[in-house]
């Protein structure tokens, strides 16, 4: 038998360098998928060298907001203007009808046609994630896939859900929340999505923290929506084709002096407009944190404060500033059976409660249907309401919880005051046949009555969350031209402050 000596190996010689670059050289000829994660390793090192160049020396100025801006932001007078390019024109001041992939959720397009809808509609990027594809297919702008003639507004933050995803947003990109669970979208997919969808305007990737997280969490955001802020200008110069306008959202999660030197960078950039995530604010006494930034911001660039949480929140939004809010909160109670029946050209005048039948009738009602109607229409922003009204077991509670899905506001955040709006899922309502809110000519109040909304709401019919929607897109409607005609007046100040009492007023059902 012969035996064959085997030749020794040959070594390759490696320099002496760190483990991490020995292993890609070792692994070069073998394996792509180690180089791969290597590189991406390599960008978050680099990019967290970046942060502390570029957070310490600028964010670390004191940033003071301009007197004599601010003292024009208390007239009001600046609301009424029209922003203007050459694709669209903005009136402001305005509101933005909050919408799932360009329709307004539970209302159909020819429905839409009785009420007044707007002419520009929010489109979270959660909502068209699933279409993208098709959208590249058939070469179609979102707006000519659901045939709207509607401007939109591409947000990756969905502001009627506003989840506290702080844990999950990192250097790469930004977690969004479908059907599907959690998605990381980096800025390259981002941008490569708003070429595809053709939107009129699109807010930049933002990092939106809440107000309650700690300063090196705060600065980590300041600096990775900065950074997608950049990416996104650098995209649309090298792009020509690309004709959607930049909204820069403004973060620094409530802290004032972060966002303020925030908002003094992005001053600077060429964009179209500037975004304040209500998220981001602290849940009271925003204001005059809103008022300082605004005054540093250009005055021929638009504000959209996105997410505001009632009709309250909207017009300090519109007295701080702001030329724009959305509509978000109107889904908001149309999903949890709510009308909103507050008299714009009279606030003080709250629905009488002696109007209202006698306890006898909830006795007559059934307590079982009330409680399985209290359960959403849609997605759910009552994380911590207890489980005998919810409908949730605690064991679905925790897994939201364990998921990282932790609402940034509770339900009480929303309505101070219940008398403003109707439950109309309560007993109460079952044997009222009139209409939701007096002097309405809503679509659905002048065909239906409140005890018949009730019924629908108990048998959890789908008509339900289409009539109270209806109604509150129509009521917030007529709010918005109450707050014209108060800027015009210049008594948009004076109006704020009888809306501040009336929401702060004891709630008379309780």
């Amino acid at each position: 038998m012969m035996v064959t000596k085997r030749s020794p190996e040959k070594q390759i010689s490696v320099p002496d360098v760190n483990p991490a670059k020995r292993l890609k050289v070792e692994k070069d000829e073998n394996s792509k998928t180690v180089i791969r994660n290597q590189t991406v390793q390599e960008t978050i090192k680099s990019k967290k060298r970046n942060e502390s160049i570029l957070i310490n020396p600028e964010l670390e100025v004191k940033i003071e907001p301009d007197e004599t801006r601010r003292s024009q932001l208390n007239s009001s007078s600046h609301l009424i203007r029209k922003f203007e390019n050459e694709h669209f024109t903005l009136n402001s001041p305005d509101i933005f009808s909050h919408t799932h992939c360009g329709q307004v959720p539970h209302v159909t397009t020819d429905l839409c046609s009785t009420t007044v809808n707007g002419e520009v509609s929010i489109v979270p990027l959660h909502s068209v994630l699933s279409c993208v594809k098709v959208l590249e297919k058939l070469n179609k702008s979102l707006a000519d896939f659901v045939r709207t003639s509607n401007k939109i507004v591409l947000n990756p933050f969905n502001s009627s859900e506003p989840y506290d995803l702080t844990s999950f947003n990192d250097q790469l990109g930004m977690s969004v929340w479908g059907k599907g669970g959690r998605k990381k979208i980096t800025s390259k997919e981002y941008l490569c999505i708003v070429k595809i969808c053709q939107p009129e305007m699109f807010v930049s990737l933002s990092d939106v923290v809440p107000s309650s997280v700690n300063k090196k969490r705060a600065n980590k955001s300041c600096y990775r929506t900065l950074q997608w802020v950049n990416e996104a200008i650098t995209y649309l110069s090298d792009n020509n084709t690309v004709t959607s306008r930049l909204l820069a959202p403004i973060p620094g999660s409530g802290d004032r002096q972060l966002m303020m030197k925030s908002a003094s960078l992005l001053a600077s950039r060429q964009v179209f407009g500037y975004v304040i995530e209500r998220a981001t604010l602290p849940v009271e006494g925003w204001e005059d944190l809103v008022k300082d930034i605004v005054s540093i911001l250009p005055d021929s660039r638009p504000v959209f404060m996105l997410g505001v949480l009632n009709e309250m929140e909207m017009v300090k939004a519109y007295n701080c500033g702001c030329n724009f809010v959305d509509s978000s909160f109107v889904l908001h109670f149309s999903n949890k059976g709510q009308a909103m029946v507050l008299n714009s050209a009279n606030p003080t005048q709250l629905p009488d409660p002696s109007k209202q039948p006698d306890s006898s009738s909830e006795e007559a009602t059934n307590d079982s249907s009330s409680e399985e109607a209290t359960k959403d229409f849609g997605p759910s922003l009552a994380e911590n309401v207890p489980s005998e009204v919810t409908g949730e077991n605690e064991d679905k509670k925790k897994k939201k919880r364990e998921t990282g899905k932790v609402l940034i506001f509770k339900p009480e955040h929303y309505m101070p005051n219940k008398s403003i709006n109707l439950d109309l899922v309560s007993p109460v309502y079952t044997r009222q046949f009139c209409k939701i809110a007096e002097n309405c000519e809503c679509f659905t109040c002048q065909r239906h009555t409140r005890g018949y909304v009730n019924h629908l709401l108990i048998t959890r019919e789908l008509l339900a969350p289409t009539l109270l929607m209806l109604h509150n897109t129509y009521h917030v409607r007529n709010l918005v031209n109450t707050v014209k005609d108060k800027v015009e007046r210049g008594d948009l100040a004076k109006y704020k402050e009888t809306l501040d009492e009336v929401f702060k007023l004891k709630d008379s059902h309780s």
